[in-house]
């Protein structure tokens, strides 16, 4: 196991573990989570097959810890910590292997910002969601704000945004903020079983086409993801063709 900033990562039957470490609500005390060198390094393994993201202990993360907000430095430091936290969580989001939030309890914030940052995600029934910040007088600081409306439709994201309410996995899931929800016991397992029958015996190389896909349709037009697409298959049917048929 390792240790960056505020996360442990382990590797599992190729696949990563990350884990948030600042038990019992894992606030996040900075916006940078890991160092993004770290995790670019733990992401290069090209056995890597996909990734969970999880909190110690009872819960994923209560967001960034209001007394850090309160006493945070100038504007301009303010703004290059925020940089370094969404050069983390735009990493997260653009990796080509899927990407699973594993959520038990809250999941609040900045925490529920690196949940918008995976691809799938799997919550407890215990679970709560929220964006506190406007009852504080701020918004979310990295792209909470930007992601929601594209996940629950944008009268819903207002709505959790501006009344900072609470809400609970049953609601979660029918916003379609999270995809799957499970007893808080299974949740990682679930997750676990659910990257392993997502992948299979499937090459890596097949893997990162697919979901990068997907990552070059959010960065590109749609011209250009599709050529992006031809390329890639064109890369897979040769390897393919380089194979000892049965």
């Amino acid at each position: 196991m390792e240790t960056s900033k505020l996360v442990e990562w382990e590797t599992v039957d190729d696949f990563g573990v990350m884990t948030i470490n600042n038990p019992p609500q894992n606030f996040l005390t900075e916006p940078e989570i890991v160092s993004l060198s770290d995790l670019q390094r733990w992401t290069s393994n090209e056995s890597l097959r996909g990734l969970i993201i999880q909190g110690k202990g009872r819960h994923f993360s209560a967001g960034a810890d209001k007394n850090n907000i309160m006493t945070a430095p100038d504007e301009e430091g303010i703004r290059s910590n925020l940089a370094k936290g969404k050069k983390v969580l735009n990493y997260l989001w653009d990796l080509p292997i899927p990407v699973i939030a594993a959520i038990k309890g809250v999941c609040m914030g900045g925490g529920l910002e690196v949940a918008l940052s995976c691809h799938i995600r799997v919550c407890s029934d215990k679970s709560l969601f929220s964006f506190p910040e406007s009852g504080l007088g701020i918004m979310p600081g990295l792209h909470g704000s930007v992601k929601l409306p594209g996940i629950v439709g944008m009268a819903n994201a207002i709505d959790m945004l501006l009344t900072a309410k609470t809400i609970d996995a049953e609601e979660a899931l029918r916003l379609k903020l999270v995809d799957y929800v499970v007893p808080s016991k299974e949740v990682f397992d679930y997750s676990m079983d659910l990257l392993k029958k997502l992948t299979g015996n499937k090459p890596v190389s097949v893997i990162h086409a697919v979901v990068n896909s997907f990552v070059n349709a959010r960065k590109y037009s749609e011209d250009e993801a599709v050529e992006k697409v031809s390329d890639q298959f064109c890369r897979l049917a040769v390897d393919l063709a380089k194979k000892p048929q049965d």
